[in-house]
């Protein structure tokens, strides 16, 4: 926000709106089954490229054809179905979800640079008025100034009066 005039979004989300969406994706989680991998399963476990996909494809494809005639009872063709039909609708809201993870993370920025150079600004007029013997700037300027007092601030406040 190098123009203090210029604020891209200056606005909030709708709250009844945001309530809907987290409502909506707290009922889609309970909806998940259950699992979770710890690290080392992460490593170990097998992704699906596209050679995957086109084997998992083929191989229900002939269970569909001989798979009864030639596999013992324990092999089903829905369990296999079933996996991969998951993988699939999971694909389908990761697509999405990483499309709006990518938008939240942007508005997240933009927000976040937007309020604190705005912030930036209204404390530095805050320190003139201060230096120029404003009482009235002086308090605030000396609660604001803390954030450059503090470690890891990137300004070094100026001498007190």
């Amino acid at each position: 926000m190098a123009n203090l005039t210029e604020n891209r979004l200056n606005e909030v989300v709708d709250p009844a709106v945001l309530t809907t969406a987290l409502t909506a994706l707290n009922d889609f989680m309970a909806a998940l089954p259950e699992g979770a991998l710890n690290d080392d399963q992460r490593r170990r476990y097998t992704g699906m490229d596209v050679d995957n996909r086109v084997f998992v494809e083929t191989v229900v494809n002939v269970l569909r054809g001989s798979g009864a005639s030639v596999l013992p009872a324990t092999f089903q063709l829905t369990t296999l179905q079933n996996d991969y039909d998951l993988f699939e609708q999971l694909q389908m809201v990761s697509e999405r979800t990483t499309a709006l993870q990518r938008k939240l993370d942007d508005l997240s920025r933009i927000a976040a640079h937007e309020a604190y150079t705005y912030s930036l600004a209204i404390y530095s007029i805050y320190e003139a008025m201060s230096k120029a013997g404003s009482e009235d700037a002086r308090a605030g300027y000396e609660q604001m100034r803390d954030r450059f007092t503090r470690t890891g601030g990137s300004r070094q406040p100026e001498e007190t009066l």
